[in-house]
């Protein structure tokens, strides 16, 4: 355990950086809340070169560029300079905001998508049922056994007692 405690500054810091992610949380919740009233939806922010986009072109670099006029000064005329002209450092700190805008235009597409119920992966799955469990077990312990070749017994014994065990389960 530390004996350390916190200064008054660091202290202060910490809250501030706390209650601007919240305010940030808070904006886009907002925004999100404007785009849905707007009729965008989550495939507008996908790019047009992909068949899931439902975004036009001119759409697309419309939000790209909305983005970028959010980043600093400084980051905004290193996108605007032609990466040919950059020194290496600079062609990696403009490599990191070009992904910075697919990353911001990523947690636009991302709030919609749970706003229109696109987002499963957090829906409640229909939990399995102990037959389906044990089948399930019985094919890794199958995966296991056939994927190492130097067992301290027979393998091939092992696999037609596994196949037997299987067959009574189904």
């Amino acid at each position: 355990m530390s004996n350390i405690t916190l200064s008054t500054v660091i202290a202060n810091a910490i809250t501030e950086t706390v209650s601007l992610s919240g305010k940030a949380d808070r904006k886009l919740g907002s925004t999100i809340d404007l785009l849905v009233s707007e009729g965008m939806r989550s495939t507008d922010f996908i790019s047009p070169k992909s068949e899931a986009s439902t975004a036009s072109p001119e759409q697309f670099e419309a939000i790209n560029t909305a983005i970028v006029a959010g980043f600093t000064n400084a980051a905004q005329q290193l996108l605007a300079k032609p990466t040919k002209s950059l020194e290496d450092s600079d062609k990696a700190e403009k490599r990191y905001w070009q992904q910075q805008i697919g990353a911001k235009r990523n947690d636009f597409k991302r709030g919609l998508e749970k706003r229109e119920g696109a987002d499963e992966s957090r829906t409640p799955r229909q939990p399995k049922s102990p037959v389906e469990k044990l089948r399930a077990a019985l094919e890794t312990v199958e995966k296991v056994v056939q994927g190492h070749d130097a067992w301290d017994f027979d393998a091939a014994d092992f696999q037609t007692a596994l196949r037997s065990l299987n067959r009574l389960v189904k």
